[in-house]
């Protein structure tokens, strides 16, 4: 008789994370249960390491979400501010966690914290921006008088305007000893005062 065929099954191979023993019901040393916490926490990490293909789809989801969103907030609020900014930002926040597979255990969980972060954190970039953007309040004072500089090739005298505290509203007074006392050369100073008398608007205003 020819002896029996032996079978062998395989079982497929279970990822390295989960072969960590459970805590419940068996007792292992404390650095071991943290070793197998660490080992957990990287696994749930993997989809920020993945290849460049994954790496560049999460990219796509996040921006691209983020390009919808904003677009459509601003559409219906009918400006660009922080509460759509926020909220474009929490989207695209929990988008990339769903698709990036972040957070198994709860991924809706997950995605609400994901976005709640990224939220918080593009309203903090925005006000950042905003205030870094503001012009200051002083140079709204100086924006005729700038442009007359400037349309005379005389822009480095700005500071000497801003140290007389020569504004737009002393434009039309301007006498050759102001600008005197400010330290501007005699050609400057009679450009400047040529090109006021050349101004209709200056000229009735005096």
């Amino acid at each position: 008789m020819l002896p029996a065929k032996r079978t062998m099954s395989f079982s497929t191979p279970r990822p390295w994370w989960q072969c960590c023993p459970q805590q419940s019901g068996v007792l292992f040393p404390d650095s071991n249960k943290r070793m197998c916490m660490l080992l957990k926490q990287l696994a749930s990490t993997a989809a920020l390491a993945g290849g460049p293909l994954v790496q560049a789809r999460n990219f796509a989801v996040m921006t691209g979400a983020n390009a919808g969103i904003s677009c459509v907030m601003r559409r219906i609020r009918g400006k660009e501010d922080i509460q759509g900014s926020m909220a474009a930002a929490f989207g695209s926040g929990a988008l990339f966690s769903i698709v990036s597979g972040m957070g198994t255990p709860n991924p809706v969980a997950n995605a609400v914290t994901t976005g709640v972060a990224f939220a918080v954190f593009q309203g903090g970039f925005f006000m950042i921006g905003q205030k870094f953007s503001k012009p200051p309040s002083e140079d709204t004072y100086y924006s005729r008088t700038r442009s007359m500089l400037h349309k005379l090739g005389l822009e480095k005298y700005e500071k000497n305007f801003k140290r007389g505290l020569l504004n737009d509203q002393t434009l039309p007074l301007l006498t050759d000893s102001a600008l005197r006392d400010v330290k501007i050369p005699p050609g400057p100073r009679l450009l400047i005062l040529d090109q006021i008398k050349r101004d209709p608007e200056l000229v009735q205003a005096k």
